[in-house]
């Protein structure tokens, strides 16, 4: 049986704490690259400037790359290896939070409709 360090992992979850990190985390394993506006429109929610700011943190943290081409001009963004590597621990949060946690039904409206779909549409 594997060791548990609480250090590593208290560590590892301030890491990714934050309200649009999974989000966008989980939208770049679906979408592969993406544009700042794909990524804004899977995550209708996030205001801009925080998604610039958490853009930037996870590309500082090398979770994400910045990609951009020359002619034309265009910025994507995806998933570094290091990033890659997080696959199997969201699917393992994923699971368990399924089965654990199970979710409380929520009426479907013109608002929540898309965060809903969003949530039932990511493949960990």
């Amino acid at each position: 049986m594997t060791v548990l360090d609480f250090h590593t992992i208290q560590h590892t979850l301030h890491y990714l704490s934050g309200k649009w990190r999974i989000p966008i985390l989980t939208t770049l394993f679906q979408v592969d690259k993406a544009r700042y506006s794909t990524i804004q429109q899977c995550l209708p929610k996030i205001g801009s400037k925080m998604l610039t700011s958490e853009l930037k943190l996870l590309e500082q943290l090398n979770l994400i790359e910045r990609i951009i081409t020359e002619t034309p001009v265009i910025i994507e963004y995806q998933l570094s290896a290091k990033g890659k590597s997080l696959h199997p621990v969201l699917e393992a949060l994923s699971i368990w939070g399924a089965h654990e946690l199970p979710i409380k039904a929520t009426p479907l409206t013109d608002e929540n409709k898309h965060e809903i779909n969003h949530f039932l549409t990511i493949n960990i």
